[in-house]
This record gives structure tokens, sequence and C-alpha cells, in this order.
């Protein structure tokens, strides 16, 4: 017996009329007469990354098509040229809406970053749930009505970006020498103080934090969720540590590397040689809570350096500088997830965008400076 047609309740509202990033076709050309995955989402969050990396993974069935809503949480992100870099730099294949407004946001009663939404041909909404390693579930829901459509595979599909041929992340310098992580090409150039290029190794996924130490140059390579280091002497590559959730940063003392862990909200630690890794700082959740190292909340920390005896770290979505002692952990610029802005001054009255990088100083990503 056939089983009846499930009738949804909820309607879902219309994206239609959109145009998506570089793109001259309304958002229907990609959607019509299938399912939508729509993935509302910031470039600048650690989890959104992860699921966009998640949907690479996986084979999506004809007759569902994935659908980007950008709803930028910084200033910056809701300029469609920011977008535009992200959809470059990440190889995003997909159509991506920029909700700068929010209204989109506001219509679905999104909560959360990231949310991922599967609606039907007809308009109506299938399922929700936010959060990372929700993909197979919304699918499990595809497969258990697709049936019940006689879905389109004509939709049009967007044409593959082409990957920046060169984006760089973040610098380490020695008295001699400068080495620059490039993600665009996934490799670490090797310059003079002026600039010149010396040497290129490549071979990473997406290399992120730098440090050098007697010799040997570590690699936190984000994508690959390792540290990584390379004899300067010999080239030889080997992975020191792995199975880390989007490790951004690394710096290091007389004590080992120090890492900072954006995916798990962490700043964790481990010997020269590889062992003993263990978490220094930070129980996992995402916050800004200050207090003793392992009851303290890090968001999204992306570098960290030492100054003194003091280790100070960036965390990006809390727009927050933090300083860890034996005493514990103390932020000394930020507030919470959602104060931030472009403000010189002391103390309280600083108020920084986004940050992604310092060195004995603070470097700025959405104030670009």
């Amino acid at each position: 017996m056939k089983r009846e047609k499930r009738k949804f309740i909820v309607h879902a509202p219309s994206i239609g009329g959109r145009k998506p990033i570089s793109s001259e076709q309304t958002i229907e050309t990609f959607t019509h007469g299938c399912f939508v995955l729509l993935h509302f989402f910031t470039g600048g969050c650690i989890n959104c990354l992860h699921v966009l990396e998640e949907l690479k993974r996986t084979e999506l069935p004809e007759g569902l098509v994935v659908v980007g809503i950008h709803t930028g949480k910084f200033d910056k992100e809701r300029e469609d040229g920011w977008i535009e870099e992200l959809i470059l730099r990440y190889a995003i294949d997909h159509p991506v809406l920029n909700d700068a407004d929010g209204k989109l946001w506001d219509a679905y009663g999104v909560r959360a970053w990231p949310t991922l939404v599967l609606v039907s041909p007809d308009g109506y909404e299938v399922v929700r749930s936010s959060g990372e390693g929700v993909v197979a579930k919304l699918l499990e829901a595809f497969e258990r009505y697709c049936g019940d459509y006689a879905l389109s595979h004509e939709s049009s599909a967007l044409s593959k970006p082409q990957p920046l041929s060169t984006a760089f992340s973040k610098v380490y310098a020695t008295d001699e020498t400068l080495f620059l992580s490039d993600i665009g090409c996934g490799c670490v150039h090797i310059c003079t103080l002026e600039g010149k290029r010396l040497q290129t190794i490549e071979g990473f996924k997406e290399p992120q934090g730098l440090f050098v130490k007697d010799g040997i140059l570590y690699v936190a390579d984000r994508l690959a969720g390792a540290i990584i280091n390379v004899d300067l002497e010999t080239g030889e590559k080997s992975v020191l540590v792995d199975g880390l959730r989007s490790p951004w940063g690394v710096t290091g003392n007389h004590e080992g590397l120090q890492i900072a862990v954006a995916g798990s909200h962490q700043i964790w630690q481990v010997n020269y040689d590889g062992s003993n890794l263990v978490v220094l700082a930070g129980i996992g959740a995402e916050g800004l809570r200050d207090g003793a190292m392992m009851e303290a909340l890090f968001a999204q920390p992306t570098d960290l350096d030492w100054l003194d005896e003091t280790l100070y770290v960036v965390d990006a979505e809390g727009s927050a500088l933090r300083a860890i002692t034996p005493e514990g952990v103390e932020t000394q610029i930020g507030w919470d997830l959602f104060t931030f802005g472009d403000c010189d001054g002391i103390g309280e009255s600083v108020r920084l965008q986004h940050p992604e990088g310092v060195c004995a100083g603070i470097g700025g990503c959405g104030n670009h400076r």
C-alpha cells in the first residue's frame, strides 16, 4: 500500500528573487523543483566552517540543493566583497545569499550559527537542526520524503569558484627571516626581512600559526587538525600531533608548545617531541569567562604569544584579548560575544572586531589593522 504523502505544517519564508553572490541569476534558477538545504552561517564562525567542510565531504543526492544564507555577525562580514573572498578562500561551490540585514535570519527564527533548514519543493519546512555533525540527519529526512515529489534534475549548477592562488594568513619573524603562511596554495613562504622569497614549503591543507625553535618550524595546519614540524635544514616534515579541532595558532616557551585550538575553544600544550598533550586552559565551551585555567571559557582563540611570563590569547569571536598566568585567565580587552567595534583607548574603552593575530600587540582582522 502506498504511503500517504505527509502534509507539513510550517510554510517556509521565501528566498525567491534574490541573487546569489557573484551571480546574475536569481536563486530560483538553482532551486526550482528541488528540496533546498539552507545553511545559515557566518564566515568568522569556526563551527560554520566545520559544517562547510562536512558539506564538501558529503555526496548530495539529485533533487537536493544547498543554499548558504550568510548572516554576518561583524560589520565586514555583511559586505558582498568580503563574502566573495570567503567563497574563493574556501571554494564554496553552492549559491550563497547575503542576508546582510538579517531579514531571512529573523523570518526563519534562527537563533544560532550554524543552523540548517530543509525545505520541501512546495515551500514547507521539513526539519531543522543547529550545530555541527547534523548533515546526515537532514539527509535522512530528505530520503524519507523525496519520493513524495517529482523532483527536478535540471536546475542550473553554480560554476565552481577558482581557488585563491595566494592568501596570506599568519607571519612569524626571527632576527633574520620572515615566515608567511599562505592558505591559498597551502604552503609556507620563507623570506628575507625585506620580503624577498627564499624558499616555499608546500603540502599543507590550511597553514595558519607558525613558530620556530632550534631549527624546527612548527605549523598549525587548521584543516588537517594537526601541528606539523619541518626541519629547516633537511626540509623533512612530520606530524607532531593530530586530532585537534581547528588548531589556529601556535607558540612556545621552555615548557613546550602552546596551541590555540579554535574549534574546541581551548588552549592546549604539548612537549616539543610530541609527548604529553594536555589541555592548558578552557573547558571546551564558547564564551568569555575568567578564573582558574580549567574553569575559564574562550571564544574561538586564533593566536597566542608570550610576553614575559604571561601568555596572551586573542579570542576572535569574543573580540577579546585574554591573559593566562599561573593565577588563571583574565580578560584584558573585551566584554562578551556581541560587544565589538573599532575604538582605541585604555582598558574598558577599547573595542576590537574579530581579531585573529597577536604579537606583543594585537592584530584586528575585522578592522583591517
